[in-house]
């Protein structure tokens, strides 16, 4: 019989990650160094209570242990024994003399040596945020951690877009740690293993932002290789020149912005505006997304579409959605602004819409299926 070939993925035979495994070794590796302490305190109590046992009867069993654990505690208790009084207590003096350094002293010390030492509480607290981790989707990959992506993250956090943050500094972790994200790796992003980790087979898409480009590239590069859709899985970067741009459009990036030139267009924006500046404050904020309570977006109409062949007013878009069509986009460039009812839509349209952020997405279903509107 033939063997099954096996199914390797386009990008190579890489293994994701698994950071809650990582944890999980380091919880065992602390449970192994609890082991010997925690049998040696459990194997004098049993001697200690089989010697009881011995001297006053198997029926005393609990006896036994009860005089054990206070003789070694040295509480020091009562005589409860009326025959064998003398050995009982050559049994206990023996027993104090001995076992208590030996064992009890040795264990109990070496049990709080390790948990004082080992940083069990945060270990846990990774293993918990990694689990969780595992069930996040249709999410995006942010590296690295600076004002860029604290600005992005903040965002994310009003709109409740779920990311995983990938930082290589490790120096940077108690700030990250302190900032409260739902989910971080501490890890370089440019590996094929890392991103898997991050699960980037089910994002929505990866920013990178970078002081330095070739990091950016580096990270295009392996993130493209995984997800080769371009339509699927968006890639949004930073870059300092024209150059830098156009290498990471050419290598998969999907828009990357130039933070000066977009910091210059913003400020001819605002002198070009002078007599409203309210009117280019809350443009400029639903563009730059520092909105939270109201979005715009483009809906391309394909041949598919239901709603092809139909006059705007009939397709009763604002009653179903509470979205305006503000404008519409020709396949040919041209744009209508504030189009009337009775535009009839055509294929290859792209129609510009407002309102709030969960109307937006109600509107997105309707004109696939309005029949789950």
């Amino acid at each position: 019989m033939r063997k099954k070939k096996k199914n390797i993925p386009h990008y190579g035979n890489v293994k994701a990650i698994n950071y809650r495994a990582i944890y999980e070794e380091k919880f065992y590796d602390i449970l192994g160094q609890l082991k010997l302490p925690l049998m040696m305190v459990i194997f004098v109590t049993m001697f200690g209570t089989l010697l009881f046992m011995i001297v006053n009867g198997p029926e005393n069993a609990v006896n036994g242990l009860f005089h054990t654990v206070i003789t070694i505690s040295t509480i020091g208790y009562t005589e409860g024994y009326s025959e064998n009084v003398a050995l009982n207590r050559f049994i206990s003096s023996i027993f104090v003399m001995f076992a208590f350094p030996l064992g009890y002293l040795y264990g109990l010390v070496k049990v709080l040596q390790v948990l004082t030492q080992s940083n069990m509480g945060e270990i846990y607290k990774y293993w918990r945020m990694y689990k969780l981790m595992e069930n996040v989707q249709n999410h995006y990959i942010i590296t690295p951690y600076n004002q860029i992506t604290r600005e992005i993250m903040a965002d994310f956090r009003k709109r409740k877009i779920p990311f995983i943050l990938i930082e290589q500094d490790e120096s940077k972790r108690s700030k990250i740690a302190e900032e409260g994200y739902n989910y971080f790796i501490i890890d370089e992003p440019h590996k094929r293993a890392v991103l898997l980790g991050a699960f980037i087979e089910r994002a929505r898409g990866l920013i990178t932002a970078h002081e330095e480009n070739t990091q950016d590239l580096s990270v295009i590069v392996t993130a493209r290789l995984i997800r080769p859709d371009k339509d699927n899985f968006y890639i949004f970067a930073t870059a300092t020149t024209e150059g830098s741009a156009e290498k990471m459009k050419l290598l998969g990036a999907n828009e990357v912005i130039i933070p000066q030139s977009t910091i210059g267009k913003r400020i001819v924006s605002m002198v070009l505006h002078p007599p409203s500046p309210l009117v280019s404050n809350f443009l400029n904020k639903i563009a730059f997304g520092e909105r939270t309570d109201i979005d715009i977006t483009e809906i391309h109409i394909s041949a598919e579409s239901w709603i092809v062949g139909k006059a705007l007013k009939d397709i009763h878009l604002r009653k179903n959605t509470l979205t305006t069509v503000v404008a519409i986009v020709k396949s040919g460039g041209k744009m209508d602004i504030a189009p009337s009812g009775d535009y009839v839509i055509k294929e290859g349209d792209t129609l510009l819409l407002l309102g709030k952020p969960e109307n937006i997405e109600k509107a997105k279903k309707y004109l696939t299926n309005p029949e789950e509107v």
